[in-house]
């Protein structure tokens, strides 16, 4: 309640009470936690991501800067240690607050069907990103086709391992989170990219999730297989360590694999890493963000099934026109305002059925 001059004028004696009589009604309205500075009836909306790292924090960024383009308010939050107990009982405590609308990273899928069912039979409609939970109630995945994607990476490995003629030998593949979907399907389209070769693609190497235990279980490998033509991570946290340790090493295996954080991006350029393939992340963290918005604020349908967020692939050749964006908050807000308008205007027109499992 504010009071001008004119109005308080005559009456000082009232003024204290009036103040008063505000603020209690102020204390009688608050909402709990840090929503007091959030306007008035802004949703509220929970992403879950399954971890914190450099990838996750692009994530998080894009789910950010699409709260502040719609106006509502997101809270991300994620494990420290990957943890999947730790993600769920942050979902679950989100739920409860309660939020309006829930994003998760759903790792591995069959452990989240459960939580994600209770939140959406309370109502709260849920969305998941970069990892399926098939036979979960959400009603939207935000990802790239990932058997297509490890056919990429495959392909474009095969160009290089020609480049150095080299025509047979072993390939040493490592799986941060053995069994999660999304990575056997990017293992099954690598072995499918590869076929037709004299290459040994070995099974999957559970390399996992933490980063030092993860460094260690690829310096293991590489110390068991020192004739090896090329090793290939899955994960986002692979490449910076393979990177590291090639260097150390002074290895002369070819690398291959996922996302497109700084250490990886500079071993690309270095020439230490051949081939890095990128998921888009930003919108991975902004596009689900955007449909809840929506939604809940407009009353839009959700989209239903799948919306491919894409591929891309970054060699020594184009890393350049990638690592501006990449590297730069400020910039990658800006490239993907201009993107998402272009290629995301209509999420609804843009939904497809999920990709089907080719294992």
């Amino acid at each position: 309640m504010n009071l001008t001059n004119a109005e308080t004028r005559g009456r000082p004696a009232l003024l204290p009470l009036l103040l008063a009589l505000s603020l209690a009604v102020g204390c009688e309205q608050k909402p709990s936690g840090n929503d007091t500075a959030k306007p008035t009836g802004q949703r509220k909306i929970g992403y879950v991501l399954h971890g914190l790292n450099e990838f996750t924090q692009i994530i998080k960024q894009g789910a950010e800067d699409a709260a502040r383009a719609e106006s509502v308010t997101v809270n991300v939050a994620g494990p420290a240690g990957f943890a999947t107990a730790d993600a769920i009982a942050m979902f679950e405590g989100m739920a409860q607050k309660p939020v309006d609308g829930l994003v998760v990273v759903p790792m591995p899928g069959e452990v989240w069907v459960t939580p994600i069912r209770q939140a959406t039979q309370a109502g709260i409609p849920v969305l998941t990103a970069n990892i399926t939970s098939p036979g979960s109630t959400a009603t939207t995945w935000f990802g790239q086709d990932e058997y297509a994607s490890g056919v990429i990476l495959a392909t474009e490995l095969r160009k290089f391992l020609t480049a150095q003629s080299k025509h047979e030998g072993r390939i040493v593949v490592g799986m941060c989170a053995p069994g999660v979907g999304v990575l056997v399907e990017r293992y099954e389209g690598f072995k499918k990219g590869m076929s037709g070769t004299k290459f040994q693609i070995t099974q999957p190497f559970d390399v996992n999730t933490e980063n030092t235990a993860n460094y260690a279980a690829w310096e293991n490998l590489a110390g068991a297989n020192p004739e090896m033509a090329a090793i290939v991570g899955l994960c986002s946290m692979d490449l910076p360590n393979l990177a590291k340790l090639k260097e150390r090493t002074k290895g002369h295996w070819l690398v291959a694999g996922y996302d497109l954080g700084r250490e990886t991006l500079d071993a690309v350029k270095a020439g230490t890493i051949q081939v890095a393939v990128g998921q888009h992340p930003y919108l991975q963290g902004y596009l689900p963000v955007v449909a809840l918005a929506r939604h809940l604020r407009d009353k839009q349908p959700l989209p239903q099934g799948w919306i491919d967020v894409g591929t891309e692939v970054v060699t020594r050749d184009n890393v350049e026109l990638i690592y501006g964006r990449e590297t730069d908050a400020r910039k990658q807000t800006q490239w993907y305002a201009s993107y998402v308008a272009k290629q995301f205007a209509d999420l609804n027109a843009a939904a497809k059925p999920l990709p089907k499992s080719k294992n």
